[in-house]
């Protein structure tokens, strides 16, 4: 096996090996490591994770490459600092390529030197068996996780009535889930009053009572509806596509994502067709997600709408190929592979 995860802290700290191989092996380069639970993705901090990295390459030999596992979580680090860490490992391992697979979108048109962006979101299996749904109900919109972006949507949405339970299938959480404390938006977004206009909220609101589950599965009703709104993980500054965007896909929904404009040309670029509306939210301008609401107000017309554009849905999941044979072997990867094989060969 080639795949070692980070555990410890300053005090103590080691890369231990996985029994399992990392989901995205089977693309890499033969003879690779892959190091996850890394600083790339802000977690642990940086003189840790050298003292563990540096204990690893005394005790195996050489690998032809050491790739940085990046692909999950946002890279928050700005290029120059991920360049620095790329020299630091390049140190560590002086005989190995060293690579950092990066889940922002942005670097797939960066050509940041040892770095590469990396679709992990259609690679693994996570999403169990597809359970598809009879589609009902007219807008979908699920947020677990309080963050800033989800807070600014849902407040906006409920505030003006452009949602509500007898339509709509929703849930946000206006404070930390484990913690129940809010967000300063005030601070955060340079803004006066959101704070307080925030609280006027009940803490949490499920139309669908569900316990704000942290899964990968497309059970939930909320996938089900005539046109779903995606919040990703992080707007900006790192532009990122997880299960969320994979769900829209796999669900069949007729979908708005909340996503840089990065996300969606890698999507296009992959060969998904993922613009089901002229505009899209990103960063904070949400303008584009209140309009859907606005104009379109009936299940009716949302089920309709998604009539419209089973062309691009069919194509979308079918060119996913969730679980179907040889990563290797399925719609996307050639025109991603061209991506892959151009940032290795720069090393």
């Amino acid at each position: 096996m080639n795949y070692y995860s980070f555990f410890g802290n300053a005090a103590k700290s080691k890369l231990i090996l996985h029994d399992q191989p990392w989901p995205g092996s089977a693309v890499l380069p033969d003879n690779h490591i892959v190091l996850a639970n890394t600083p790339f993705s802000g977690w642990p901090d940086w003189d840790s994770f050298v003292s563990a990295c540096c204990d690893l390459a005394k005790q195996i030999s050489p690998p032809a490459w050491v790739f940085v596992d990046a692909s999950f979580d946002p890279v928050m680090a700005t290029n120059h600092t991920l360049t620095q860490y790329i020299e630091g490992l390049k140190e560590i391992f002086p005989k190995s390529k060293v690579c950092m697979l990066s889940a922002n979108a942005q670097h797939f048109y960066d050509n940041l030197l040892g770095c590469v962006y990396f679709p992990y979101f259609l690679m693994h299996n996570n999403h169990g068996e597809l359970n598809h749904q009879p589609k009902s109900g007219r807008i979908g919109c699920l947020n677990r996780r309080s963050a800033l972006h989800r807070v600014w949507l849902m407040h906006h949405l409920l505030d003006q009535r452009l949602i509500d339970p007898q339509r709509d299938i929703y849930s946000v959480s206006f404070t930390n889930i484990d913690s129940g404390a809010y967000q300063d938006v005030d601070y955060l977004l340079n803004v006066t009053g959101f704070n307080q206009l925030q609280q006027q909220w009940p803490t949490q609101i499920q139309t669908h009572p569900d316990g704000f589950p942290n899964d990968y599965s497309i059970d939930h009703p909320a996938w089900h509806t005539g046109i779903v709104i995606i919040t990703e993980t992080e707007p900006l500054p790192c532009v990122i596509m997880t299960e969320k965007t994979a769900k829209g896909i796999l669900s069949k929904s007729c979908f708005s994502i909340y996503l840089g404009e990065a996300g969606y040309r890698v999507l296009e670029d992959l060969g998904f067709e993922p613009r089901f509306f002229t505009t899209h939210a990103e960063d904070y301008n949400i303008d584009p997600i209140l309009d859907i609401c606005r104009n379109i107000t009936t299940e009716q017309q949302a089920l309709e709408y998604r009539n419209l554009h089973l062309d691009k849905i069919n194509h979308n999941f079918e060119w996913f190929a969730y679980a179907q044979g040889e990563l290797n072997q399925r719609p996307w990867w050639p025109k991603y592979q061209l991506k892959l094989n151009a940032a290795l060969d720069m090393l």
